[in-house]
């Protein structure tokens, strides 16, 4: 009967080792890659307000193990364990899903085509965390509606498709 107890508690430990987080740890786009990392910045923004901090904070982490399985312009979750509380932070990957990218029925470029084409504009070659805030397809003019907020700025790019 003593052994029951003791297998039972070396079966939760290892449960408990064995486990991933459940829910991602970021879910964003795909800014920047370089150096083998890349640079994912949360889709939705934070409101640090009500304790002096900025309206609209968009988190960001540097990411290593993780540039071969993402492009920039790709939405993405990434579930990760110790991050370094720079800004942006860093963190090693532990797991990176690439959500499927949206292709409106009359568009040739994907969402993430014309997110990679915004951010290579000349307005965000010099921005350090760029953060995609919206992405519309207009089918009337045949173009994709970009909406990047860098620094305490936002612009609205356009992209022929």
């Amino acid at each position: 009967m003593k052994k029951l107890p003791f297998s039972f508690l070396l079966l939760c430990l290892w449960l408990t080792g064995c486990t991933t987080h459940s829910k991602p740890g970021i879910e964003g786009y795909v800014v920047k890659k370089e150096s083998g990392r890349i640079l994912v910045v949360a889709s939705k923004s934070e409101d640090f307000s009500s304790t002096g901090g900025l309206k609209e904070f968009y988190p960001a982490i540097w990411f290593s193990h993780a540039s071969n399985k993402a492009d920039i312009g790709d939405k993405v979750q990434i579930w990760f364990d110790v991050v370094m509380e720079s800004y942006p932070g860093q963190a090693e990957a532990e797991k990176v899903l690439v959500l499927p990218s949206k292709k409106p029925k009359d568009a040739d470029l994907t969402e993430s085509d014309a997110i990679r084409k915004a951010l290579a504009s000349k307005e965000f070659i010099l921005s350090n965390v760029p953060a995609v805030k919206s992405v519309t397809y207009q089918s009337k003019t045949d173009h994709w509606e970009i909406t990047i907020h860098s620094g305490e700025s936002e612009v609205m790019v356009q992209i022929k498709d």
